[in-house]
């Protein structure tokens, strides 16, 4: 659907309420952001974080470090800490987070930072998406709570056909509730990403503050070394701090 809100916004909508200094700003803006939705979402899907995608001399561990490690009896192999076993994806994931069908792909160490790029500008150009779309319904007098409000439209129109363009009322409906719907999924998912990564915690605990340093550390283990200058684009390198097998624990009082 975000392509169908970019085009029907930046080309229909968007041409109704402004002049063309406005449809350039807008064109500007709605392709900014579908370019880091697919972008961030492409890189998401494309990075890989399994244990595989390690050097066979890294797959062993420091000296003092074995304890830390563990054996996965599905893979066969010792590995690292924070790797869990995804049963989707059949391999260790290094710092598993969750397994996203929605991306198809795991969610972990390499590839967190494009995940959580996308559920924001997801959840941001929907909102924007939202703003222009309500726009339209109001000027055909099709407000916010008339969503919930098609069995009345239908009764008129049964009662004295040619009342409504039902074809008009069904599919701005429509388009405002799938909206909210898009508005709601990836800013769930954005805000989760934050709540954890400010604990340096997974998805699946994220009540575990074994590895809680601090925001500005947590952040910079996901974002890497330029941080939330990565929030510009996907394609800015942003090389991590390690290599996802050794990690900094702090003591639990």
């Amino acid at each position: 659907m975000t392509l169908f809100f970019y085009v029907f916004g930046v080309f229909y909508v968007v041409p109704k309420f402004f002049g063309i200094f406005g449809q350039t700003v807008y064109f500007l803006v709605g392709t900014a952001i579908a370019y880091n939705i697919f972008g961030n979402l492409i890189a998401c899907y494309k990075t890989v974080s399994s244990v595989d995608t390690l050097p066979p001399e890294m797959m062993v561990p420091q000296e003092g470090e074995e304890h830390l490690w563990h054996f996965c009896e599905v893979c066969q192999k010792t590995v690292p800490p924070r790797s869990w076993h995804c049963k989707v994806c059949r391999v260790c994931i290094l710092k598993r987070d969750h397994h996203c069908n929605f991306v198809g792909n795991c969610v972990g160490y390499n590839n967190q930072r494009y995940f959580m790029w996308f559920s924001f500008w997801a959840a941001f150009g929907s909102g924007l998406a939202f703003y222009h779309n309500i726009k339209y319904a109001n000027r055909n007098d099709i407000y916010f709570l008339d969503m919930l409000s098609m069995n009345v439209v239908l009764y008129y129109e049964f009662m004295k056909p040619g009342t409504y363009d039902l074809g008009l009322q069904f599919g701005v409906r429509f388009v405002l509730g799938f909206n909210l719907f898009a508005i709601a999924f990836p800013a769930f998912l954005f805000l989760t990403q934050i709540y954890t990564i400010r604990r340096n915690a997974v998805m699946h605990n994220t009540s575990d503050r074994t590895y809680d340093l601090g925001i500005y550390r947590n952040f910079s283990e996901v974002l890497g070394r330029r941080r939330f200058w990565t929030f510009l684009s996907p394609n800015i390198k942003s090389p991590l701090p390690h290599n996802g097998t050794q990690w900094t624990s702090k003591r639990i009082v």
